[in-house]
């Protein structure tokens, strides 16, 4: 297969740092607390957008080879441009992490279409992505697979346990009350226990396919130290119990998939 090379990649590479720096580093919370609460109006929009646009240029003029000022400032102010109405949206959705990803993969995707459009490299772009081969498209299925679809398989499985070990009596004297701050706080452990399963897996995943398996004992055992506190204190074996499956299932269905992958891959690391 004949290898594709992009032309001016350090270019590329210049704008994504120049936009890493310019969007966490040169931008105050107090700008961006502006934004979200004044929206169009904020002065801080502008003048974070504008930064942008500058240090694209500066960096298309020391970086790029054979750019022409004319691209140049293409480049710059379409940067400028869609950074700020990007940003302008962001502004009026509730703050999250959806939002957030989103936000950064559309101000990436600018930047990457502004590149190919300066240095004529469609052909180059579509070539890559027509290079994927079986053993690239089989990790990314594993890792997709250990997020969403084993959450929901693990959730199911601990399903007749769970309104059991979550449900706590509630106080005579302020029954509502206490009710709602019971919903409340499940909610949110759900949400905290759903994300760190995520990590959990994912780095799980990562050590199988780099054939760590010592690093997966690393990091039940870490794992097992920081809830050892909760446990002892909390003093209910159902929900050690509980903790325990939770934690196993999770281990074992990554070890499938994970095993399963690298089967596909022909890398398989035990025999």
């Amino acid at each position: 297969m004949q290898e594709i090379v992009f032309d001016n990649t350090v270019l590329l590479i210049g704008l994504l740092l120049v936009h890493l720096i310019a969007d966490f580093y040169l931008q105050p919370f107090s700008w961006v607390e502006s934004r979200n609460t004044k929206h169009a109006v904020s002065p801080y929009l502008y003048i974070h957008s504008l930064l942008h646009g500058l240090l694209a240029a500066v960096v298309t003029l020391l970086l790029g080879d054979k750019i022409s000022v004319v691209n140049t400032f293409y480049i710059s102010v379409s940067i400028a441009l869609t950074h700020f109405i990007i940003d302008l949206i962001k502004s009026y959705s509730k703050p999250s992490t959806t939002s957030f990803l989103i936000d950064q993969l559309a101000h990436v995707l600018v930047i990457f279409i502004a590149f190919l459009s300066v240095t004529k490299q469609w052909e180059e772009s579509v070539a890559l992505l027509k290079a994927l081969n079986s053993s690239q498209l089989a990790v990314l299925l594993a890792y997709l697979a250990v997020l969403k679809p084993s959450s929901i398989i693990i959730k199911q499985l601990l399903s007749p346990w769970t309104d059991e070990v979550m449900s706590k009596p509630a106080k005579r004297h302020n029954i509502k009350d206490t009710l709602s701050l019971n919903l409340e706080a499940q909610q949110t452990l759900a949400l905290a226990g759903q994300r760190i399963g995520y990590l959990e897996r994912t780095l799980m995943l990562t050590f199988v396919l780099l054939n760590q398996f010592s690093a997966i004992g690393f990091l039940i055992a870490a794992k097992s130290i920081f809830r050892f506190g909760d446990l002892t204190k909390h003093q209910d074996r159902k929900l050690t119990e509980y903790v325990l499956l939770g934690t196993f299932t999770s281990v074992a269905i990554t070890l499938v998939i994970g095993l399963a992958c690298t089967y596909m891959l022909d890398v398989m690391p035990v025999k």
